[in-house]
């Protein structure tokens, strides 16, 4: 009887330690980077709420880094809205999602999807929730938009080659030439914004590089004990602001931008055909020169002359 009352005890205790065993590893994988995602969607987004459903066992651990977040989070609420519905004539049309840090929402319209910067609902759904995860880490303090649109376009996925494109046209072209810009443009057209998303980007991308994977932790902390944005980066950088953003735009964007581009076979293409184009201008000028002699001719009377200067000078004709 005794025997069997310790073997008793014995499965008990094993159970209780096979119990907390697991309890232990499924904290571990929160702890690793899995997020509780609890999605509310129409029936007539099913579909795509099962595929964020599915999303959610994914491992996350490259975005909780990112912001500097370790250990268990609360569950995030996912809610799917269709076209035509109040949140979505709430925002732009180009607004493919947005996030709502204070009530732990992300809020995701599954018919904008593709749309830049995220090429895919995994991509858009990382987005958002790295606007949530960055909140949380600043404790609810400011950050700047280019600074949160940033780190965002960044942890959705991988520079790729529209980026570098997007990047490349807005400096060559008409495009954000400072902090300042950047910011405004989010507030502008569908054009405008992907601009900025894609300059924000880079922007993060450059300081990740020059500070180390954990920078953005780190201003993210500072600011999460209160203090301002400003003295937050300066300390996590050892340099300020202004002068990071100087940096970028009067040097960053010479070498990604304009040497790639007046080396590259695009540029030395792009140069023939001007000179294709100034050759055909000026040989239409000539000819127009031409014709317009012999009108001269032809009007000039019977036995008169037209004075008229050798051929290779045709400018001369009167």
């Amino acid at each position: 009887m005794k025997g069997r009352r310790r073997r008793w005890r014995g499965s008990i205790a094993g159970a209780a330690a096979l119990g907390l065993a697991l309890a232990a590893a499924a904290a571990d994988t929160r702890a690793g980077g899995a997020l509780a995602l609890q999605v509310e969607a129409p029936p007539a987004l099913a579909r795509q709420a099962a595929a964020v459903r599915a999303l959610a066992v994914g491992e996350w651990p490259s975005l909780l880094r990112l912001v500097g977040i370790k250990g268990l989070l609360p569950p995030i609420r996912v809610v799917l809205a269709p076209e035509g519905s109040r949140l979505a004539a709430n925002v732009a049309s180009w607004v493919s999602g947005y996030a709502v840090p204070e009530l732990g929402t992300v809020v995701i319209f599954p018919g904008r999807v593709p749309s830049y910067p995220d090429g895919n609902l995994e991509s858009l759904l990382h987005h958002e929730i790295a606007h949530l995860l960055l909140a949380r880490a600043a404790g609810g303090g400011a950050v700047p938009r280019w600074f949160n649109e940033g780190t965002a376009t960044v942890a959705a996925r991988e520079w790729g080659i529209e980026d570098g494109a997007r990047v490349a046209l807005a400096t060559i072209g008409h495009g954000p030439r400072s902090l300042a810009e950047v910011d405004a443009g989010f507030s502008g057209d569908a054009a405008a914004a992907a601009r900025s998303y894609a300059v924000s980007a880079a922007l993060v991308r450059y300081l990740l590089r020059r500070h180390g994977d954990d920078v953005v932790g780190r201003v993210l902390a500072g600011v999460a004990h209160g203090a301002a944005f400003e003295d937050s980066f300066a300390a996590a950088t050892g340099n300020s602001v202004g002068r990071f953003a100087r940096s970028y735009f009067q040097k960053e964007t010479f070498w990604t931008t304009w040497v790639p581009f007046v080396t590259s076979t695009t540029a030395l293409w792009m140069g023939i055909t001007v000179l294709a184009l100034l050759a055909i201008r000026r040989r239409r000028k000539r000819d127009a020169l031409l014709r317009e002699g012999w009108a001269l001719e032809e009007r000039a009377p019977a036995g008169g002359a037209v004075t008229r200067p050798p051929d290779d000078d045709p400018a001369q004709w009167n």
